[in-house]
């Protein structure tokens, strides 16, 4: 715990926690931008706003997660301070503490987002409601996603000593999981960048051009590939340790 503690101080000097919420206002900004203004499309509001968020979350989270990740070893890269820090604790235990830090931070902004989405949907007095089950999948597919990007530029900002290329691989994400949005189904899984999208249980079932009004289809949860993602996730958990505990300093 001295370990998390150390890194809960480091994260309150790089204001680590104000990246968090100005990540939740924008992507609050852009739900609220996006949301049904007509009576008919209010009928189905959540579930436009959901499909919005998957799209959304293509574009930001790929950047959001870079930030969040190389940010965490910046001030390590910075005079070689992994020589000093292991000298004070264990490399276990640094790994430990920077990971779960990064979870935390993920969960926060995860719980802004959605605090917010029930505040937009509020002050539209909207009248759907959706299902807790769906709530509860959507929230378990957006924070799967974001921890193996997490980790992933995690395991980049260590390998290259430079939070630089991660964050550069996280805008180019950011870019080809939204163009993955555009792809055959089978392609877009191919894009760990873009899993937001054919993780969604909503897809838009018909659209009129004359009223511009949408239809939105629900398909079935996407377990297996949910289950994917969680195999990412743990392979990169466990090659970034691997990594951390053998890299020369």
């Amino acid at each position: 715990m001295n370990g998390f503690r150390c890194e809960l101080h480091k994260a309150k000097r790089r204001h680590d926690f104000l990246i968090c919420v100005l990540v939740s206002l924008v992507a609050f900004v852009w739900e609220y931008q996006a949301a049904p203004k007509t009576a008919q499309e209010a009928a189905m509001a959540y579930t436009s706003l959901l499909f919005t968020s998957t799209l959304m979350h293509a574009v930001i989270m790929p950047v959001a997660m870079a930030m969040l990740a190389s940010r965490l070893w910046d001030v390590e890269i910075k005079g070689n301070a992994p020589k000093l820090l292991y000298t004070l604790q264990s490399r276990r235990s640094l790994f430990a503490a920077k990971s779960l830090l990064g979870i935390a931070e993920i969960f926060l902004i995860t719980g802004i987002e959605m605090t917010l989405f029930a505040v937009n949907g509020h002050l539209q007095q909207y009248a759907d409601v959706l299902p807790a089950e769906q709530i509860a999948y959507y929230l378990l597919c957006t924070v799967s996603v974001n921890i193996m990007l997490f980790f992933f530029e995690f395991l980049l900002t260590i390998l290259l000593k430079n939070p630089l290329p991660a964050v550069c691989v996280g805008i180019a994400g950011a870019l080809i999981g939204l163009f993955s949005a555009f792809m055959p189904k089978g392609c877009s899984l191919f894009v760990p960048w873009g899993y937001y999208i054919p993780l969604s249980r909503y897809y838009i079932k018909d659209w009129s051009r004359d009223t511009h009004t949408v239809i939105y289809g629900t398909q079935g949860y996407q377990w297996p590939l949910l289950i994917w993602v969680f195999v990412l996730m743990s392979v990169l958990f466990v090659v970034t340790w691997r990594v951390i505990q053998k890299k020369e300093v």
